[in-house]
């Protein structure tokens, strides 16, 4: 029992215990509870704090971030060795690159070559010495190639691993890189112009410390220092040291004391030295934002600038004292012409008194109404600072016009203004009166030269008219089987008519004559022959008389010879002629030699002696002037116009020779011309006086001739019923008009001088008025020498014009350019070898001469030219005539400049030297009316060259 109250009990004790413990651990587990919760809470707590950090921290970052990207300059990192580690955005704005570009590169990429080295070593250095902030500046290259400044500021930071990276900030500093060089080349240059200046220059501070001096102010004081040695010195100790250079060192010394206390711009005070020169000195003192800093000296030796003036104004001083005793009036007047000063000599011009101009206007004083616009004009040109010379009629007190020559000039002052101006008076009354007399008897002299012009037209129609019939009337006697001798009359008859026609055409044409215009034209000749030929010719015309002509030729002179012969035979015939006239019995004697031989040139020596009167010695001057003659002591009176021995030493001078002229009364007289020529090796074709055969398509035309002359009308009928042409003689022009209006005609043949309607009249009146000819080629028949006289042929209307006395090979040439025929405008040509039509040649349309220099034998280029140039040029010419309209002279002249090479280029030359002259009258700003004649004279030339272009196509591409 015991055991089990002892069991119980034991039970009991340890149900006791295990409550005990239940309540302990209830305890323990409340307090864990409440422990938990406690930890809870605060972990909460901790967690809320921790996250309240981060979203600081995220601020704090987003922050840095936004203004690390906000600023202006880029930021970036880059690792020890060199790698770029971040970059901000702003590096797309000033180099173009992005991040992700620029991540990952090495520094050394964007940097210039030359510069990447120092880099490199700056970095390394910086790395190595542990700097923790340094400053460059360096080169680099943006994306688009443009080169960019950059200053940066770099610092140097340790991570927590001990890693280290550079931080840099970087600034473009590419403007004040730019700046800073502007300012290094411009202070070089302004150190440069103070170094050389011819001023010397001295610039202190405003201590008077010396900061800029020149060689030359050194120079001018005798300064043994150098500039550079001076910068930084006191002046006053400079001034001490110089002083004793001054006439007055101690007024020198005052006087720099007193500028430099007043501050005020002092400018070519003069300064004179001990040594006799003569210094200027500007004073200039500097004033920066309204602070003094300084001033500048310049000083310059005007020595020889002042004895100058000095000698000037004595001289003025001299020749004012001469001008007032001379015959010239001076006199002042401001911008307005009121009159400041009238000098002496100019009051007693007027015949006022000082006293009565002085305020006076002279516009309104002295000048007539008509001559106010021209001293307007004067004064505008005074006002630009110009002077002038210039005639001026003025009025006198009395009220009588002088005539004065004014040499004016403006004065200026010394901001080179114009304020007043002075005129040098001349009285040249008289000489005006002179002038005017001499106007008068001009004008006498045109009249009389109006008069001799019609009178040498008038002499040239009436000699050339029957010399056209005797020309052409031993042109249809060669042609009737003449017998030898009968020939050799009529070549020498044809031989005298031509060097007739040649010289009329030389006399008569007198502006050709004065305008020099005799043109030289060298071709093979034989020499001898024609020597032989003149010796012929004066033989016949000498045979009854008792004076006998010798030709003795050098047995040197063989062969033919380059040069003029017809010159050659006009001066001949000349003299021979002067040597006939005045010879009544002996001989007259031409003796030629070879004198020498120079490369190519053979000069030859022409001597004529006569056994005639001779010449007075005091009269040898007279015989080679124009319309004199000498008359001999016997009364002899010869005829003749007096030219012919002027003219003869004018063609002897064209050529390059002499003519010398030697005589006594009673022994006769000798005239010796040497001349230049060249050896030929040529053959001369001899002229056989063949007519050439016109082409039998021609037989068709029908021809209008309007000729009043008998002579000339059975000339030209011989020569068409020759050419087998279908004709019709009209005497005057009324009648030619009056053929006109009835029948169709092919070409009218139209001389100029006619009874009842000259040929003018009768040309403008079929022209003008409806009949079957109204467009038909009209061809001017003219024995007249005067240009003016053929230029109108064209005003009236005429086509063309031929020259009495013709040829008539010439004629059908004219007539078959003008007819449409089979002939193709060409007209054929005798040949020794061959008859057929040679290229280019005998058109006289066309300068052949000219195509074949530019084509030659390339018929297939040539052709191709005259293609384009009727294709797509010649369109091109009837843009003139707009511009005419519009009277837009530039274009016209730059249409006219570019079109004018194509006339030449087939051959019209002639249509190329006139568009020439509307390039040049276009030029001058030309009335309307001069320039669209002109116009109107190319087209209608233009238009009858067409066809014949057209034609020479057709040829070509046959060929």
């Amino acid at each position: 029992m015991e055991e089990i109250e002892k069991l119980k009990r034991q039970i009991e004790l340890e149900k006791q215990a295990h409550q005990q413990t239940e309540i302990i651990l209830e305890k323990k587990a409340l307090e864990l509870y409440e422990t938990s919760e406690q930890l809870q809470m605060l972990n909460e707590n901790l967690e809320q704090q921790v996250k309240s950090s981060v979203d600081e921290l995220k601020k704090t970052e987003k922050r840095y971030r936004h203004l690390i990207e906000s600023v202006q300059d880029i930021i970036y990192k880059i690792s020890t060795d060199g790698i770029f580690t971040y970059v901000n955005p702003v590096i797309k704005e000033r180099l173009g690159f992005s991040e992700e570009e620029i991540i990952g590169r090495h520094f050394s990429t964007l940097v210039l070559p030359s510069y990447q080295e120092a880099l490199i070593n700056f970095y390394a250095e910086m790395v190595q010495n542990k700097e923790e902030s340094t400053y460059n500046e360096f080169p680099i290259k943006a994306k688009n190639g443009n080169l960019v400044w950059i200053g940066q500021n770099v610092r140097r930071i340790e991570n927590d691993d001990e890693s280290i990276e550079l931080v840099a900030v970087a600034r473009d500093i590419t403007e004040r890189k730019k700046t800073e060089d502007t300012l290094r080349a411009t202070q070089a240059r302004f150190s440069n112009f103070i170094s050389n200046l011819q001023k010397g220059i001295l610039v202190e501070d405003e201590n008077r410390t010396i900061i800029l001096v020149n060689q030359l102010f050194c120079d001018l004081f005798a300064i043994n220092l150098s500039p550079s040695d001076l910068i930084g010195m006191n002046c006053v100790s400079l001034a001490d040291e110089i002083q004793g250079h001054f006439k007055d060192p101690e007024n020198f010394i005052s006087r720099v004391t007193e500028v430099l206390e007043k501050r005020e711009i002092v400018v070519d005070e003069r300064l004179e030295m001990v040594d006799g020169r003569i210094f200027e000195r500007d004073y200039i003192p500097i004033f920066i934002e309204g602070q003094y800093r300084g001033h500048l000296y310049n000083f310059s030796d005007v020595t020889d600038k002042h004895f100058a003036h000095e000698r000037l104004r004595k001289s003025e001083e001299k020749y004012r004292g001469i001008l007032d005793n001379m015959e010239l009036g001076l006199l002042e007047v401001d911008k307005n012409h009121k009159i400041l000063r009238a000098y002496d000599r100019f009051c007693e011009m007027l015949g006022y008194t000082n006293e009565e101009l002085v305020g006076q206007n002279a516009k309104e004083l002295f000048l007539p109404e008509d001559e106010k616009g021209k001293v307007n004009e004067k004064q505008e040109e005074r006002e630009k600072g110009e002077a002038s010379s210039y005639e001026l009629c003025l009025i006198k007190k009395d009220g009588t016009p002088i005539w004065v020559l004014i040499s004016g000039a403006p004065i200026i002052d010394e901001n080179g203004v114009t304020v007043a101006s002075m005129g040098i008076h001349y009285d040249i009354t008289e000489r005006k009166l002179l002038e005017q007399e001499l106007e008068k008897a001009k004008e006498v002299a045109e009249e009389a030269r109006q008069a001799e012009k019609q009178f040498l037209a008038n002499m040239s129609h009436e000699i050339r008219t029957p010399l056209n019939a005797i020309i052409g009337m031993t042109h249809l006697m060669f042609d009737t089987r003449p017998t030898n001798e009968q020939f050799e009359y009529l070549d020498i008859l044809k031989t005298s008519a031509d060097f007739l026609h040649s010289l009329i055409s030389d006399l008569l044409d007198m502006a050709k004559i004065e305008a020099g215009r005799i043109e030289i034209h060298k071709h093979p000749f034989d020499l001898v022959g024609l020597l032989r030929t003149i010796q012929r010719v004066f033989q016949i015309k000498l045979d009854s008389s008792p004076v006998e002509i010798n030709l003795l030729t050098d047995v040197k002179i063989t062969g033919n010879y380059l040069g003029d012969d017809l010159l050659l035979n006009q001066i001949l015939l000349n003299i021979i002629g002067n040597a006939e006239k005045f010879t009544e019995h002996g001989s007259i004697d031409v003796m030629v030699k070879l004198l020498k031989e120079e490369d190519e040139t053979c000069w030859i020596e022409f001597k004529v002696s006569d056994t005639g009167i001779g010449i007075p010695a005091d009269k040898l001057d007279l015989i080679f002037q124009k319309f004199k003659q000498v008359d001999s002591e016997q009364g002899h009176k010869h005829k003749g116009t007096g030219l012919g021995l002027a003219i003869t030493k004018q063609l002897v001078e064209l050529q390059g020779g002499s003519i010398l002229v030697k005589s006594r009364e009673g022994d006769g007289t000798t005239f010796t011309v040497t001349l230049p020529f060249q050896r030929s090796k040529n053959e001369v074709v001899k002229n056989n006086h063949v007519i050439k055969e016109a082409d039998r398509s021609l037989e068709s035309c029908k021809i209008l001739v309007a000729e009043d002359n008998a002579m000339n009308q059975k000339y030209i009928s011989s020569l068409l019923n020759k050419w087998h042409f279908t004709y019709t003689i009209a005497s005057d022009g009324k009648k030619a008009v009056d053929k006109a209006s009835k029948e169709r005609f092919d070409i009218i043949l139209m001389d100029i001088q006619m009874p009842n309607m000259d040929g003018y009249e009768a040309t403008i009146t079929i022209r003008n008025t409806k009949n079957p000819n109204q467009n038909t080629p009209i061809i001017a028949l003219t024995a007249s020498a005067m240009l003016d006289q053929k230029n109108k042929a064209f005003e009236v209307g005429m086509d063309n014009f031929v020259t009495k006395p013709f040829s008539p090979n010439h004629l059908l040439s004219v007539i078959q350019n003008y007819v449409n025929t089979k002939s193709e405008y060409a007209v054929m040509v005798p040949d020794e070898e061959n008859t057929a039509t040679k290229t280019y040649e005998n058109n006289i349309f066309l300068d052949n001469e000219r195509l074949t220099d530019l084509y030659g034998d390339d018929r297939e280029y040539a052709a191709d030219i005259f293609q384009t140039f009727l294709d797509d040029v010649l369109p091109d010419f009837q843009e003139i005539s707009n511009l005419i309209h519009q009277q837009n002279w530039e274009a016209l002249r730059k249409l006219a400049h570019k079109l004018k090479p194509t006339l030449g280029m087939v051959g019209l030359t002639e249509l190329e030297q006139s568009l020439i002259g509307i390039e040049n009258r276009a030029k001058e700003k030309p009335e309307y009316e001069s320039l669209q004649y002109m116009w109107s004279l190319f087209q209608v030339k233009l238009a009858e060259s067409v066809p014949v272009l057209r034609a020479e196509l057709d040829k070509l591409l046959a060929q």
